[in-house]
C-alpha cells in the first residue's frame, strides 16, 4: 500500500492527531476546506490553542502537507482518515462526514486502483456506518465493501485540553472494522503512534455503541457528583470534596469525573448524551437514567443562575468562560450560559478568559440587551485582577491554577463576594471578602 495517508479534518482534534502520525514518520496529506486555517498552517502559525500542538506542528512539518483540495487523495494515498465535526449547533449531524466521504468517492470513481480504506474517527450514531455511509460509498463508486474498499471506525477517546497526550497515551484503542483485512491495516497504522494500550477489535456497530455509551457513562458520573454536591449544601459540617475523594478510592468508582461543580458542556458530552437517548428510543428503550443525568445537568445551570441572582449584586465578574480549563472551546459552557442570562436581565457582566475572549466577544457583539441606558453591560478584561476588582460578586467558574493567586487584598467593593464553583481557593485566606462556594452549606 502507498505510504502516504490522507487525513481529512484539521480541527481541534484532527490537527493534533494528524501531527502525531506525521511526527512518527507517516507522510500525511492534510485536507481541510477552511482556507484561513490552511493559510495559517502554510505560514507555520498556530491556528488555535491546544496544549503541545505548537511543538507537534514543528515536529511534523517535514512529513505533512496541507491543502483544501481532494486532488491526489486517491492517487497518492490508499488510506483516508476522517475526523471532522459532527456537532452542528446544539445537535448532532453527520452532514460533514457524508460530504467528506462523497468527495473521496468522487476521486475514487476516476481510479482503477483495487482498494481504498476509509477510517472514520468522528462520532456517529450507532448503525449509521452500515446503514448510511457504506451504502453511499457503494452507490457512488459502484464498488463492493471489502472488495473495492474497506471501512474502519476508530472513535476518539480524548479530552480537549489534553488531546495530544490522550491520543498518544490512550487507556485503550477501539477498532471496529468491516473485515479482518481492514482491521489489520488499521491496527498496524495506529500501533505506530500509541504507547501499547489494549487494542479492542470489534464490529463497526459495536464500536459505534461503545463510543456513545462511554460518554453516557461519564456524564452520569458527573451529574452524580453534582447531585452529591447539592445534597452536601443542605448538611452542616460537610464538604463534597471529602465525600467524592473518599469514595473515589474504591476502584470500581475511581476519582476521574467525580467532582461536584458546574454542569458538563463542550462538544462531546451534550451531543453524545442526546445521541444515547435517541439511540435507545430507536431500539425501543427509554434511557431513563441518562435522561435523569441530562436533567440534573440542566438543573445545575438553572441553580447557578438563581443563586447568583439571589446574591443581589449589580456588577458580576466571571473568571473562566470555556467549558473546561486549558481549551478555548466555549460550546455549551456553563459560565457562558450564565453570562448570557445575566446580561439579559441587565446585570453588568465582567468577563475574563485568556484563551477564548475573542470568541466570546463575537457572541455578544450582536446579543440582545447588550446596552442599558447607553452603557455597555458586558466588559472584557485582559487582566485577572482587573476583572476581579470590577465585580461586586466574583464567580470562579473554572478550576484553573491561574485563579489560585486571588487574594483577600484585591478587595474593591464594600460588600464584595466570591463564589468558588470548584473550591480551588482556601476560604481561610479571606477575611475582608466574603467567601462562598458550591458543595458546602452556606452559613446564615
Amino acid at each position: 500500500m502507498k505510504e502516504m495517508v490522507s487525513f481529512v479534518g484539521l480541527g481541534k482534534l484532527g490537527l493534533p492527531l494528524s501531527t502525531i502520525f506525521a511526527k512518527n514518520g507517516v507522510p500525511i496529506m492534510g485536507i481541510d476546506t477552511n482556507q484561513t486555517l490552511i493559510n495559517k498552517l502554510h505560514k507555520s502559525e498556530l491556528p488555535f490553542f491546544e496544549k503541545g500542538l505548537e511543538e507537534h506542528l514543528s515536529l511534523a512539518q517535514d512529513s505533512i502537507e496541507y491543502t483544501t483540495s481532494y486532488d491526489g487523495v486517491v492517487d497518492n494515498t490508499d488510506i483516508s482518515i476522517i475526523l471532522v465535526n459532527t456537532q452542528i449547533g446544539d445537535s448532532y449531524s453527520s452532514n460533514v462526514v457524508e460530504s467528506v466521504i462523497t468527495n473521496i468517492c468522487n476521486e475514487l470513481v476516476k481510479s482503477d486502483k483495487e482498494y481504498h480504506l476509509f477510517i472514520l474517527s468522528s462520532t456517529v450514531m450507532p448503525g449509521e456506518i452500515q446503514n448510511k455511509l457504506i451504502p453511499m460509498i457503494e452507490r457512488i463508486t459502484n464498488r463492493k465493501l471489502n472488495k473495492g474498499f474497506g471501512f474502519s471506525y476508530v472513535p476518539d477517546v480524548v479530552k480537549l485540553g489534553s488531546v495530544i497526550h490522550d491520543f498518544q497515551n490512550p487507556d485503550m484503542v477501539i477498532i471496529g472494522s468491516s473485515n479482518d483485512h481492514a482491521g489489520e491495516i488499521t491496527k498496524k497504522l495506529y500501533d505506530g503512534i500509541v504507547n501499547d494500550p489494549p487494542v479492542v477489535e470489534v464490529t463497526l456497530e459495536e464500536a459505534e455503541i461503545a463510543k456513545v455509551t462511554l460518554n453516557a457513562y461519564l456524564v452520569s458520573k458527573i451529574s452524580f457528583a453534582n447531585f452529591i454536591s447539592n445534597l452536601c449544601e443542605r448538611v452542616d459540617n460537610v464538604n463534597v470534596d471529602n465525600i467524592t475523594n473518599a469514595i473515589g478510592y474504591h476502584k470500581p468508582i475511581g476519582h476521574q469525573f467525580l467532582k461536584g461543580g458546574l454542569g458538563f458542556g463542550g462538544t462531546c458530552f451534550p451531543r453524545d448524551t442526546k445521541a444515547f437517548i435517541d439511540f435507545s428510543r430507536d431500539v425501543g428503550h427509554h434511557a431513563s437514567h441518562i435522561i435523569a443525568t441530562d436533567q440534573i445537568n440542566n438543573n445545575q445551570h438553572r441553580d447557578l443562575y438563581e443563586r447568583v441572582v439571589g446574591y443581589d449584586r449589580k456588577s458580576i465578574s466571571i473568571l473562566g468562560l470555556s467549558f473546561k480549563p486549558n481549551t478555548p472551546v466555549i460550546q455549551e459552557s456553563p459560565s457562558l450560559k450564565l453570562a448570557e442570562r445575566l446580561v439579559k436581565i441587565g446585570k453588568e457582566v465582567n468577563l475574563y478568559d485568556p484563551l477564548c475572549i475573542d470568541q466570546v466577544k463575537s457572541i455578544f457583539s450582536n446579543f440582545p440587551y447588550t446596552k442599558m441606558k447607553d452603557r455597555p453591560v458586558v466588559n472584557y478584561h485582559e487582566s485577572l485582577k482587573e476583572c476581579f476588582q470590577a465585580g461586586e460578586l466574583v464567580i470562579v467558574a473554572l478550576p484553573c491554577d491561574e485563579f489560585k493567586v486571588i487574594s483577600d487584598d484585591w478587595k474593591s467593593f464594600y460588600n464584595q463576594m466570591i463564589l468558588d464553583c470548584w473550591r480551588i481557593l482556601n476560604p481561610n485566606d479571606f477575611k475582608m471578602i466574603e467567601y462562598r462556594c458550591l458543595g458546602k452549606k452556606e452559613l446564615k
